[in-house]
């Protein structure tokens, strides 16, 4: 006969000592994640998101977006309307998302498992990687992410929505399907994970032989498990209505053309992400691959966990739900980048990060249940609580190695690794004269990049806006022979090296010469003046 383990979920109200632990990670991944904010410049990426809502109407906002139809931008918009232009006040929007988060991890994780792994998941993602350096970007990736959890904590309670639930969750969900494909990747894995498991539930538990289907059918529909099928077919119809966009958008290279390959071991890959490249690992194993040997024990860790406990039906298990979302964006995005194009970026996965978290936390939390359980058949005495110390222990323990090698070793906040635009923008600004007749300014990429910078300080300098992305064009070659300005000033950012041009020299005539240049955090600035 099995031994059991009191491991009742918590759907009730949370502990004391819970909600000071959770309070804790809360402030520290708020630290974590304003600090050095508007440190560094804004890079390609953010900018092209400012320059799409830098316009007067939220409608414009939506159609200057790449792909599926703008609802980042749209937001962004308002968020700009409201709390200003800064580089601070912008990237807000994904800080305090990325700290309800975080919120949005424990409390997925109480109400399905225990408050042990709650602690555990909470603590693990408020010291990621990729979940603070998304929660610092004017990017649509942290608060797609938080309204996708949101909606995935509604989709999985054992309970009916009410009419306002239904009509939150079945927003959150659109948007976050119109915000992005991967984003909308993990909508539909979440959809079809949870139909299954309620079809499943339904036919073991509360399927009647004895009346007709037709019977059994109303009587499901009438379920809690109706109400999530009522949704289901909300987001059907929305995904008929865009599949033309999604196949057009499918076909774009465009959007492909500057992803790398696909990474040989690519899970092991996007825990390199989470952990910050940690390498520690004595010569044995790293931490993003000891994290991967785990996630392959995990199915073993239910197998044993459920010879002592059973407290739900193997179908219910919140293991099947977090693998249908976590290793099903993966899968699905590895196959497609094989298969179609590439498509494999670390970023796209912060959709489906939470699940990977959940995962450990839920995984950790059985391992110390087993380990309670195996100390009880020599000890009969022992006190179960202790497994939230041990908890709060590991915890503790794994926030201070990872904040150290985020911090110290890995240098974060220091690292200042993307295109200084705002550097070279303040240079431009402070050493280009009000009178620019006889100035000519050159830039690579599009000026654009940085003249939201200098349109923000109120400068009055302008760049030349003829330039195509990484080449010199020929008009511009002919202005500058033609007019003859005293100075040529060229511009470089975002991966200089790329470009064809490593200077001017090639293109300009024999009267100007390189004068002076300034370097900056992946640009340059090379000033050319005619020879007397």
């Amino acid at each position: 006969m099995s031994h059991e383990i009191d491991l009742t979920v918590e759907k009730s109200s949370p502990s004391r000592l819970y909600i000071y632990v959770i309070g804790i990670i809360l402030i520290f991944s708020s630290i974590m994640r304003f600090k050095g904010l508007d440190t560094e410049s804004m890079w390609l990426d953010e900018l092209t998101s400012l320059w799409a809502i830098n316009g007067d109407s939220w409608e414009g906002a939506m159609s200057n977006w790449l792909s599926m139809v703008g609802m980042g931008t749209w937001l962004m918009y308002f968020w700009k309307s409201i709390v200003g232009d800064s580089d601070f006040a912008l990237r807000s929007i994904s800080v305090i998302t990325g700290v309800i988060l975080v919120f949005l991890v424990a409390e997925f994780t109480r109400r399905h498992h225990d408050e042990k792994a709650a602690i555990i998941a909470s603590s693990m993602i408020s010291i990621s990687h990729l979940a603070i350096l998304y929660s610092q970007e004017f990017r649509p990736y942290m608060f797609t992410t938080t309204f996708l959890w949101i909606a995935l904590i509604l989709i999985r309670s054992q309970r009916r929505l009410n009419i306002f639930e239904m009509i939150i969750c079945t927003a959150l969900l659109s948007f976050v399907f119109l915000v992005h494909y991967v984003a909308g990747l993990a909508v539909v894995l979440g959809l079809i994970a949870d139909f299954i498991i309620r079809i499943i539930s339904f036919i073991r538990t509360k399927y009647d032989s004895k009346i007709t289907i037709e019977r059994n059918l109303k009587k499901y529909l009438k379920s809690d498990s109706g109400q999530r099928l009522q949704i289901c077919f909300s987001l059907a119809t929305l995904a008929i209505f865009m599949l033309d966009k999604i196949r057009y958008d499918s076909g774009n290279t465009g959007h492909s053309m500057w992803i790398n390959d696909t990474p040989r071991r690519p899970v092991v890959t996007l825990f390199d992400y989470f952990v910050a490249f940690d390498i520690r690992g004595g010569g044995i194993t790293d931490l993003a691959e000891a994290l991967w040997y785990f996630v392959l024990l995990t199915p073993l860790i239910l197998f044993l966990f459920r010879k002592i406990s059973r407290k739900k039906q193997l179908q219910e298990e919140t293991e099947w739900f977090i693998w249908a979302v976590g290793a099903g964006s993966m899968i699905v995005v590895v196959l497609y980048s094989i298969l179609v194009r590439n498509l494999w970026v670390s970023r796209y996965f912060v959709f489906s990060m939470p699940a990977w978290y959940i995962l450990f936390g839920i995984s950790i939390s059985r391992v110390i249940d087993l380990g309670i359980e195996l100390f009880k058949r020599f000890n009969k005495d022992v006190n179960l609580n202790v497994g939230k110390n041990i908890a709060i222990f590991l915890s503790t323990l794994f926030i201070l190695n990872s904040g150290y090698w985020l911090v110290y070793e890995l240098e974060y906040y220091e690292q200042q690794g993307r295109s200084d635009f705002k550097g070279m923008s303040i240079w431009l600004d402070e050493n280009v004269d009000e009178n620019q007749d006889d100035v000519f300014i050159i830039s690579q990429p599009y000026a654009r990049y940085w003249d939201l910078y200098l349109d923000r300080m109120g400068s009055d300098v302008e760049i030349d806006t003829h330039t195509r992305w990484g080449d010199v064009i020929i008009g511009q070659v002919i202005s500058i022979l033609d007019d003859e300005p005293s100075e040529v000033i060229h511009i470089r950012g975002h991966k200089k090296n790329m470009w064809g041009y490593e200077d001017l020299s090639l293109v300009l005539n024999a009267s100007y010469e390189l004068s002076e240049s300034h370097y900056f955090i992946e640009g340059q600035i090379d000033v050319y003046r005619l020879q007397d």
